[in-house]
């Protein structure tokens, strides 16, 4: 079931109803059910595979938790000294261990069979030259639920908090429908307790929620689907399009990237504040970064945090990196050793980013192509800070923007690693500085891609009004400024801009639009 459909609206509507009609207690079961039902509209294994994520976790994170109990316990009792309480604590947080990899290598097994035996075995049967296909179908957001219930058992074995005692709201948290699609990526500590509490009916909230939906609908339908094609032709025919379109392409592409994703989170964040659970934020200006580091700490957050607290520190922290710490120490001086448990832990960070886009070349170079880059800036700042101290420029307002439009452009051209071979990306970028035409544009280049001047305009106007909103969320937000005024304005408004979407949204056949590209991971 995709978010923007007539069987969504009707499904969300009836559980609206039902969530604000029974008593409070009771919500966090409605909304269980309608997890599930949103589940199973994947098929059995849509519905099997996230039960048995959330039955796995529950069990292994209670047994930590009661050898957690129990050690306490028997130190108090027992009256250790020092000694023996630093060995007994390690006996037990080797048990402990035991069990947290049992659930890590059981879940991320699953995930990794599932999500890649289509591309294994598509491989395989070309090897062999068997002709007969597999085709594996995928269970709805396995990633999101998956990395969000293996955080949920680091953190009961960090001892961040006390393991959840009823399977049947800690299947909630895992299941919970919105963010099956999308994400995001929540903690326990985020929204676990958000789920279980009584939310009363809040209009204010309800409408705050319907309009942050709106927007994610004029995102993904006026904008997002009608580049799509576009896009996908450029990008499509590295061959032909090249110069100007090469440009075009790639950045089409990042803004692409952005409206497609950027409106399925709206979307879910708008449909929890309905039922109000509130939903970590996923973007935070991303395109107001000044570095390409920036820019990651502000695109998909919740994943970059993720593999920031869960990833990170443990790599940067681990023997291995210790080790070759020290081996670097000893040949190179302790600056250099210094450097390199975090240089390690980021290079294994973004690996596995490139793989949980795709197990392909193309994002495993990509992941590495961010990982270099975002590391050579950071070598290089000091000569940076020199720079700007000898320009005076540098230190002008206009540069901000000038650091702004650069990481932009590197993005786009980095995420061409998705979709061109690593040497098309250099011949691409190679033909825009020998090839740069401009005047191409208006030979009617643009019409055969598919963008008419109607469709331009839309783009346009679409482009630079989101530009507009997100300039104006810095300093309060347009929902907030709209409150304050009239009611008969605030819904002309409401209504003239649904009007619009309804008008001008690209829809697909049935009126169902593209699927999200972010619903595949």
């Amino acid at each position: 079931m995709m978010l923007i459909s007539y069987r969504f609206a009707a499904f969300l509507f009836i559980l609206l109803i039902l969530y604000y009609w029974i008593p409070g207690k009771h919500q966090w079961i409605i909304l269980l059910l309608a997890s599930y039902y949103f589940c199973l509209w994947g098929g059995i294994a849509g519905m099997f595979c996230p039960m048995f994520t959330a039955m796995t976790t529950w069990f292994l994170a209670g047994r930590i938790g009661k050898l957690t109990v129990h050690a306490k316990q028997q130190i108090r009792e027992q009256k250790l000294d020092s000694r023996q309480k630093k060995e007994y604590n390690q006996s037990v947080k080797q048990k402990q261990r035991f069990l947290l990899k049992l659930g890590l290598i059981l879940n991320f097994g699953i995930l990794a069979a599932l999500k890649y035996a289509n591309a294994f075995f598509l491989k395989f049967n070309w090897w062999m030259g068997i002709g007969r296909t597999f085709n594996w179908v995928l269970p709805i957001g396995i990633s999101y639920y998956t990395f969000q219930a293996m955080g949920y058992l680091i953190d009961v074995y960090r001892r961040k908090y006390e393991p959840e005692k009823n399977i049947a709201k800690f299947s909630l948290f895992v299941c919970y429908f919105p963010q099956l699609t999308v994400g995001p990526i929540s903690r326990y500590d985020q929204i676990g307790k958000e789920l279980y509490v009584h939310h009363r009916f809040n209009f204010r909230e309800v409408k705050f929620g319907a309009e942050r939906m709106l927007w994610g609908y004029f995102k993904k339908l006026v904008i997002a689907d009608r580049l799509k094609p576009i896009i996908e032709g450029m990008t499509g025919q590295p061959d032909i399009d090249q110069g100007v379109y090469a440009l075009l392409g790639m950045v089409g592409y990042g803004i692409w990237l952005y409206m497609d994703f950027s409106a399925g989170i709206d979307m879910v964040v708008g449909i929890s504040q309905m039922l109000g659970i509130r939903l970590p934020e996923n973007f935070n200006h991303p395109f107001s970064s000044k570095t390409l580091g920036e820019f990651w700490r502000r695109w998909h957050m919740s994943l970059m945090q993720w593999f920031r607290e869960y990833v990170f520190f443990s790599v940067s922290t681990s023997q291995i990196s210790k080790k070759a710490s020290g081996v670097v120490r000893n040949l190179f001086g302790k600056e250099a050793g210094n450097k390199v448990p975090a240089y390690v832990a980021a290079i294994t960070v973004w690996l596995i980013t490139g793989i949980w886009h795709g197990i392909s070349w193309n994002y495993l170079i990509w992941g590495m192509a961010n990982c270099v880059v975002i590391l050579l800036s950071q070598e290089l700042e000091k000569y940076y800070c020199v720079c700007r101290q000898k320009i005076p420029f540098t230190r002008s307002p206009l540069y901000q923007y000038v650091e702004m439009f650069r990481t932009f452009l590197l993005f786009c051209v980095l995420t061409a690693f998705q979709y061109w071979p690593v040497r098309k990306v250099f011949q691409m970028l190679w033909s825009i500085i020998t090839d740069f035409d401009i005047l191409r544009l208006w030979d009617g280049g643009l019409a055969q891609a598919g963008l008419g001047w109607k469709d331009g305009m839309v783009l346009s106007a679409g482009i630079f009004l989101v530009l507009g909103v997100l300039a104006a969320g810095k300093s309060g937000g347009v929902r907030n400024r709209l409150e304050h005024w009239p009611a008969t304005v605030q819904y002309g408004i409401l209504f003239g801009f649904t009007v619009f979407v309804l008008i001008t949204g690209v829809y697909g056949q049935g009126y169902d639009a593209s699927q999200f590209i972010y619903n595949k991971f």
